[in-house]
């Protein structure tokens, strides 16, 4: 599935009207590449892993494994915030 990241459907942009509600009221949910793998998102991250932390991760298949110090987070309610302030959306 090919998705335009740079897409920004009209219907999520905030108005002056402030009676025109958002049709978006579930979610936000985490869908992994495989379109069917989904999470909340609210606790969701992009991780960054040192080689150390890539060798604990291919042992185990599981970030839990990985020292906090082998890797650096960003936070997707982060990414969301800086998504919604770029875009002047409420999401």
């Amino acid at each position: 599935m090919n998705i335009d990241p740079t897409f920004v459907p009209d219907s999520k942009k905030t108005t002056e009207d402030d009676t025109e509600a958002s049709p978006y009221k579930n979610g936000p949910y985490l869908v992994l590449s495989d379109s069917s793998t989904f999470d909340g998102a609210e606790d969701c991250y992009v991780a960054y892993v040192t080689d150390e932390g890539e060798r604990e991760l291919e042992a185990c298949s599981d970030f839990k494994a990985v020292e906090d110090d082998e890797m650096e987070i960003i936070l997707l309610s982060d990414l969301m915030a800086a998504y919604n302030k770029v875009h002047g959306t409420d999401l």
